[in-house]
């Protein structure tokens, strides 16, 4: 017998592993593992999953701060939320992957990619400290000298600090000579617009409740997701994962005014989105069976799911969090239900349109919203179909026909105004009949 190699090289973690994700996605990766701890620090370090939903509910004011600070030299994420001890850091918290069952206190970083990916991800230079009442640690790392060595298993060399009072723990991370990709990016004013928006959408749920999260400075507004009273929903538990599936009318965006941008689906593994307003086949969107393809007359429709578990590697979401893992067996269940449950709503907004045009006016639109309300996170729904109102016949009709276009223009010179549109001359002659012979 010959042993064949199969170890894993540096390159795939440093090069390879970090193409998967945006250098938006890396920040977001760093922020699950401060939230993490926040929660941790709240004392739910092992609270079911009731427990964890009824803290994303909460209207306390927020304990933690987390700071993202950048320039084109430098990426800071700094923390106040309970810091990491020196023994957790040497046995697990650079760890490749999740071992064994030792990542079930936390909620959102599960497979032990997340903050080492982000890391590589931005630079060549790596510092770290954290403070932690049981002692905490300081990183020094340069990533080219670390994959140079050919030492095994892999190590990082941390140096002990002395402990901190209760209550003092924090965690900085710094990382400098930023790759030139990332440089160019964190130059762009635009980068910071996007990674607003993007924490905004995929922490709504802790942000001014557990965190509060500033990017260079400025405090971050969770963008929250509203639907009407009106709704359609159900709920099931598969295998330790409960999953909560609503959908419904949105609230219009300004005035009357509903955007594409602001429909579809949202779901939520754990309280983090990875799916905001999808409107693809990847949520039965276009899907035989399922839904109807979108159109703009669909743009009413938000839908919102909610995955949440205790074991969060059940949750159907990918190691980067961008999206769903589709071979998954809960996420096929769940997208079966999500259209049952979708076609409710959607179904009424294909009534809105027949032959005669829009049938269905603004007013009884907003008749069929209700009440708007904010979006809270939930393990269970009560089975509710959502309520069409009850159409108001119109007494008009549409009258369609056509003529030679000689004997109309006769018609219009006939009347006096050779200039009148076609429909005003039809109007005109369905009035004249209808004094003259039916009158």
């Amino acid at each position: 017998m010959i042993a064949a190699q199969a170890h894993a090289e540096k390159r795939l973690f440093i090069s390879l592993l970090t193409r998967d994700i945006s250098l938006a996605d890396a920040f977001l990766d760093l922020l699950d593992n401060s939230i993490n701890a926040a929660v941790k620090a709240t004392g739910l370090q092992e609270g079911n999953a009731a427990d964890y939903v009824a803290l994303l509910t909460t209207e306390a004011k927020p304990r933690f701060t987390i700071q993202i600070d950048f320039d084109d030299s430098k990426v800071a994420i700094s923390d106040d939320c309970g810091g990491i001890s020196a023994e957790d850091a040497s046995t697990k918290v650079f760890v490749f992957g999740a071992e064994d069952e030792s990542h079930l206190d936390d909620r959102l970083s599960v497979y032990g990619i997340g903050l080492k990916r982000a890391m590589f991800k931005l630079g060549n230079q790596i510092d770290m400290e954290s403070q932690h009442p049981k002692g905490g640690f300081k990183l020094d790392l340069s990533v080219k000298e670390w994959q140079a060595l050919k030492v095994t298993p892999w190590t990082f060399q941390i140096e002990s600090l002395a402990a901190v009072e209760q209550g003092k723990g924090r965690t900085k991370l710094t990382v400098t000579e930023l790759h030139p990709a990332v440089q160019a990016r964190l130059q762009n004013p635009v980068f910071e617009t996007e990674l607003v928006t993007r924490i905004g959408r995929a922490y709504s749920f802790f942000i001014s409740r557990i965190v509060t999260i500033k990017v260079n400075g400025s405090a971050v507004e969770r963008e929250e997701a509203r639907i009407s009273s009106n709704q359609a929903s159900e709920s099931f538990e598969l295998d330790g994962v409960s999953v909560a599936i609503t959908a419904g009318l949105g609230t219009p965006t300004s005035g009357d005014r509903y955007e594409s941008e602001y429909a579809g689906w949202n779901v939520y593994c754990n309280g983090r989105a990875v799916i905001f307003y999808d409107r693809s086949p990847l949520t039965g969107w276009g899907v035989d069976g399922y839904l109807p393809s979108f159109q703009p007359k669909h743009r009413p429709f938000v839908g919102i799911v909610f995955f949440t578990s205790d074991d969060p590697e059940k949750l159907p979401w990918t190691t980067t969090k961008l999206g769903v893992n589709t071979d998954n067996i809960i996420w096929q269940r769940a997208v079966q239900r999500m259209a049952d449950v979708g076609r409710q709503v959607t179904r009424y907004l294909d009534s809105r349109y027949g032959e005669e045009g829009t049938t269905i006016t603004m007013a009884e639109l907003a008749d069929a919203i209700g009440q708007g309300e904010e979006v809270k996170p939930t393990l269970k729904v009560t089975a509710v179909s959502f309520s069409p109102p009850k159409r108001k016949s119109s007494p008009l009709a549409n009258v369609q026909y056509k003529v030679d276009k000689k004997v109309l223009q006769a018609v219009k010179d006939a009347i006096g105004t050779p200039w009148m549109s076609n429909g005003d001359a039809g109007l005109y002659t369905f009035e004249y009949f209808t004094e003259n012979e039916v009158h």
